[in-house]
């Protein structure tokens, strides 16, 4: 199985970078995605159930009670349900990794682990203009002190069930800058980073 994982912060380009290896022929699951539906729900009633915030505790929550590879472990099932039916893929991209775990598990079994790096700023100009619904407006301050939870060791928690945004840039063996405003530009990038082209 070839593997690629996808992480950075948020609005960093990941899901561009997964989007192009899914188009080229790689089955795509985003973490992201499966705690935003746990979150959605878990949160429900409140003005921003996937806040950074929001989400960083839906996904404490998930590791656990079911385990710090419980989301991981979901990406495998469905990618194996997905050959099974018949489809036939390059790899697997797993994107928006946010736990030591799944950067270990991509590493260890020879995958590739991506870092996509975007200012600050930049991240939260496109923030603002693509706005996901049961996100709430914030100021610059508040995205990057939400984004603090994924980055810090957080009290009362195991060490093995939350997010470290840094390890997984520390251990990432490519980074691709993002901090234009152009897609196509973007793509080509990645395209070339990847050999794709």
């Amino acid at each position: 199985m070839q593997i690629i994982g996808v992480s950075g912060r948020d609005r960093s380009g990941k899901d561009t970078v997964a989007d192009i290896l899914i188009a080229y022929g790689y089955f795509g699951y985003s973490f992201g995605d499966a705690v935003r539906r746990h979150s959605l729900e878990r949160h429900k009633g409140e003005l921003d159930p996937i806040s950074v915030k929001n989400m960083t505790e839906t996904s404490n929550w998930l590791r656990t009670q079911h385990g710090p590879d419980v989301i991981l472990q979901e990406a495998l099932v469905e990618y194996e349900k997905a050959k099974a039916a018949g489809k036939q893929y390059k790899g697997i991209v797993l994107y928006s990794v946010r736990a030591p775990i799944e950067a270990d598990f991509i590493l260890a079994h020879g995958g590739k682990l991506i870092w996509v790096e975007s200012s600050d700023q930049v991240r939260y100009e496109r923030k603002i203009a693509n706005m996901r619904d049961g996100e709430a407006l914030v100021t610059i301050e508040e995205m990057l002190a939400q984004e603090s939870l994924q980055t810090k060791p957080q009290t009362g928690l195991p060490q093995e069930v939350q997010m470290d945004l840094n390890y997984i840039k520390s251990h990432a063996n490519m980074v691709i800058e993002n901090n234009g405003s152009d897609r196509a530009v973007f793509e080509q990038t990645v395209k070339a980073s990847l050999k794709l082209v």
